[in-house]
């Protein structure tokens, strides 16, 4: 059987901003995608291993005499695509970042490992912080993070100011926006309030909860590009794309602890807008020097430790009521007050933390002796837990709790996914975890296996097991290749066991259960 053509590409390694093919090198790769269990709100990292035959040390970045000596480091792009034999179709099968060059040391081998990773490894590395958000939906909050994150994913080619690697002179002419990486569905629930995460959250943590509260799912995809589906996707998509009838091996069982659930737990967390109070003070003076200025920041903090509060609508520092200036730290001295000014900086002040500019004019220099921060406050939130359990699955299987971690934004809306969960997952059913097979054993198998990717919706059938084209989601994808041996394993996730009625797309009385809100 034909076999798919695998080629990889190293970006900046010759001419900057430009991919160099180096397939000829190429002898095996192995790459993965997707999420590492059912139902998690977020991903897990996209990673990429190849084998090049390194004979004459190109791939050896402290080899001085290499061919791409000083241009092979980590962080530059990689990208591996294949050619569909059956039609010449070429797909992105994987692309990120260099982690690491792994050269075969001693005389007679000749190979070189480089491993590689996706948007996940920089996000989990990277903490963020965004002004507060209202009445906006999941999507609109992610496009946020992204934006104030300068994190952008590694299929993104366009320009952006300030960002190694994608704001060099020339490399590319057009200005970049979340539009051009990021597919983010519209989100059903509205979230009063976001962004008050509090400090060290990284942006890996922040979408992660802003796409727990939306009860819905992130992942990159084969191309770099950043997906987000809403919580209606799963439970209304009813179209197959692939009938599964052939397969080398299934890991399938029926019932299990961890897929039952009959006590479900989730929890809303309201907000409380204070009036316009005092947030934040100076702890100690800070010198400022005549003509110059210095910045603040000032910290919103709570009563307790863990209090998560954020400024909602900071104030603008009047002189003499919120800061004042002396010659002296300890407050004497000639009063410079009346030559200083206060301004909070917009791209420096945040939910959790708001940075003022102070200027001061003259010829003294002076200090701030006294500082505060005015504005309203998002106070400590209340958490509401609703509970939903089926008495009968609870007799027949004893308790089976599961609490979702993320906290939602009302309480009818974690009222409903609480039984949501509950409708899916209070009885055992039978479930394949993976699919294992071997594409090239035909070509209509290798064209779905080169084709189908995250989300994707699939049917099983076998006679042993007595499925009978169950339908199930594609959740990750692992590809390995060596010479004339290629196998693919899907990671699966059952498709609702109910059929919902959603307002606007269902006939009244075609269903009888209402999907959750």
């Amino acid at each position: 059987m034909a076999q798919p053509t695998w080629k990889l590409y190293l970006r900046d390694i010759v001419t900057t901003g430009t991919y160099t093919e180096v397939s000829t090198y190429l002898e095996n790769g192995a790459w993965s995608l997707g999420f590492g269990a059912p139902y998690e709100p977020m991903a897990r990292e996209s990673i990429l291993s190849v084998t090049l035959n390194n004979a004459d040390r190109r791939f050896s970045p402290e080899y001085s005499s290499g061919t791409y000596y000083g241009k092979l480091k980590p962080g530059i792009l990689i990208k591996l695509t294949s050619t569909d034999p059956a039609d010449s179709t070429v797909r992105t099968m994987f692309i990120g970042w260099v982690d690491a060059i792994k050269p075969t040391p001693g005389v007679s081998p000749d190979k070189c490992v480089i491993t590689a990773q996706g948007f996940n490894a920089r996000a989990a590395l990277s903490e963020v912080s965004i002004p507060v958000q209202e009445d906006v939906t999941y999507d609109a909050v992610l496009d946020t993070i992204l934006e104030n994150s300068r994190i952008y994913p590694p299929g993104t080619s366009a320009w952006f100011l300030g960002v190694v690697g994608q704001s060099e002179l020339g490399s590319t002419t057009e200005l970049g926006s979340t539009s051009t990486f990021a597919n983010f569905e519209t989100g059903i629930s509205t979230f009063l309030f976001a962004g008050d995460w509090g400090d060290n959250t990284t942006v890996y943590g922040a979408m992660q909860q802003t796409v727990g509260r939306e009860y819905g799912r992130l992942w990159s995809a084969r191309d770099g590009i950043l997906n987000a589906i809403n919580r209606h996707k799963l439970i209304t998509d009813k179209t197959v794309d692939y009938a599964i009838t052939t397969f080398s091996d299934m890991d399938y069982q029926y019932g299990s602890s961890t897929d039952i659930a009959n006590l479900v737990n989730v929890r809303a967390a309201t907000r409380r807008e204070t009036a316009t109070q005092v947030v934040a003070g100076l702890q100690n003076p800070v010198a400022i020097s005549a003509g110059g200025t210095v910045d603040i920041t000032y910290v919103i903090e709570g009563q307790s430790s863990g209090d998560r509060i954020a400024v909602k609508s900071p104030i603008t520092p009047a002189a003499t009521t919120d800061f004042l200036c002396n010659a002296s730290a300890d407050g004497t001295g000639t009063n410079l007050t009346s030559s200083c000014t206060g301004a909070i900086v917009s791209d420096k002040s945040f939910a959790t933390r708001v940075t003022v500019r102070y200027s001061l004019s003259g010829s003294t220099n002076g200090y701030i002796t006294f500082g505060q921060l005015r504005g309203t406050k998002l106070d400590q939130f209340a958490v509401v837990e609703q509970s939903a359990q089926d008495d009968d699955s609870i007799r027949d299987y004893g308790r089976r709790q599961l609490t979702w971690a993320y906290n939602m934004d009302s309480v009818d809306t974690a009222d409903t996914i609480a039984g949501h969960i509950l409708r899916e997952r209070k009885d055992p059913r039978g479930r394949v975890k993976n699919i294992s097979f071997k594409p090239t054993s035909t070509a209509a198998l290798l064209t779905q296996a080169l084709t189908r990717s995250i989300f994707d919706r699939v049917t099983v059938t076998d006679t042993q097991t007595g499925l009978d084209a169950v339908p199930y989601f594609i959740i990750a994808e692992t590809h390995a290749f060596e010479n004339q041996d290629y196998s693919v394993v899907w990671d699966l996730e059952p498709s609702s066991a109910t059929d919902y009625w959603v307002l606007g797309t269902n006939t009244l009385g075609e269903t009888t259960t209402l999907g959750p809100l």
